[in-house]
């Protein structure tokens, strides 16, 4: 008997995929039920969220195939031209001639004249088919306005970062250098600040568990003004998917956001954020410090906060907990307009 221990995964396909949402939809509906109702432990909820990014991750996959290639046109005469040319090289390196050479540099010189008339003709044509009514100047226009760089090599007090792997430690190390904070400590205001954060988780959690139960009805309109041309976070989850959930699913992120607020504790999963750097205009694109960090979070966090965000305000207003002076961070309000006050 033989026994065979085959280790392998399957390649990810680097082209284009397409999805079939209907199917998508309906595996996830006749998929196995995932119920929180039971969730009582922070771990449990971390465990739950992660599940269901996985189950919407691997319909995703099992309901999308590759996009076959637009078949290229050729042009007849250009096929000539090119069966032409290369029998001229094949003769020319058999027998040197240079008969054949100055034969094969005009060949060459006709296929690359013919081939920027074909490119020019076909951006003609698909200029003049643009139209402002359905959509498609703005999707001519797009692709000219992205101008997406290469981070290059970054200098740094140990070294020149290269790889790929050596810039993100670069990137990260400043980032964590810019985002630590000032050694300015105070015994008596820590001790101050310790105990009023104390006292604010420990009223926080009765406040929260007093909220009204989130709505499935909530979290679809919140869905319906996602746009689908934002990035995923970490999970990979677009909007698009998360668009086309069926109302299996939507139940069941309904309930997990009534569990954060019932348990307090928010789901370490969609706390991870994706960083890209960015790089700042006008600055020296080799410096690690030239760049500003843009976070990704998963989409399905921005739901729950929304809907958390929205309970919380209501709190604070029926109970008068912000003193009227406080315009930061408030709805509709900004420091801005107490400054205008003063004046």
């Amino acid at each position: 008997m033989l026994n065979f221990f085959l280790q392998y995964s399957i390649p990810k396909y680097p082209g284009k995929l397409k999805t079939n949402w209907k199917k998508f939809k309906d595996t996830l509906k006749n998929s196995e039920f995932i119920n929180p109702h039971f969730v009582n432990t922070a771990e449990h909820l971390d465990s739950i969220v992660c599940r269901l990014e996985d189950e919407i991750i691997n319909e995703k996959i099992s309901t999308s195939n590759p996009v076959k290639e637009n078949y290229i046109y050729h042009d007849s005469k250009l096929r000539g031209l090119n069966y032409e040319r290369n029998l001229a090289m094949k003769i020319f390196q058999t027998y040197r001639d240079p008969v054949l050479k100055r034969k094969l540099n005009k060949l060459n010189k006709q296929i690359k004249k013919l081939n920027q008339k074909i490119e020019t003709d076909a951006f003609t044509n698909e200029l003049l088919n643009v139209n402002a009514t359905d959509g498609t100047v703005w999707k001519f226009g797009t692709p000219f306005k992205k101008k997406t760089k290469n981070i290059p090599s970054l200098n740094g007090p140990g070294g020149i970062a290269n790889t790929d792997l050596e810039k993100a430690n670069f990137l990260a190390e400043s980032l964590e250098k810019k985002f630590t904070l000032n050694n300015i400590t105070t015994p008596d205001t820590e001790e101050l600040v310790a105990d009023s954060v104390m006292r604010f988780r420990t009223e926080a959690n009765s406040v929260c568990k007093d909220f009204d139960p989130p709505l499935p009805s909530e979290v679809l309109d919140c869905i319906k003004s996602l746009r689908i041309d934002k990035a995923p976070g970490i999970d990979g989850i677009n909007n698009k998917m998360i668009k086309n959930l069926p109302l299996h699913t939507i139940l069941t992120i309904t309930t997990i956001i009534h569990k954060i607020m019932t348990l307090g504790h928010f789901p370490t999963r969609w706390k991870t954020a994706t960083v890209v750097p960015i790089l700042k205009p006008g600055k020296d694109p080799t410096d690690k410090t030239s760049y500003r960090p843009i976070s990704l979070l998963p989409s399905l966090s921005k739901i729950a906060e929304h809907l958390i965000l929205k309970r919380l305000n209501n709190y604070l207003k029926e109970n008068n907990v912000l003193c009227p002076e406080q315009f930061g961070l408030r709805e509709k309000l900004s420091t801005s307009h107490q400054l205008i006050r003063v004046v």
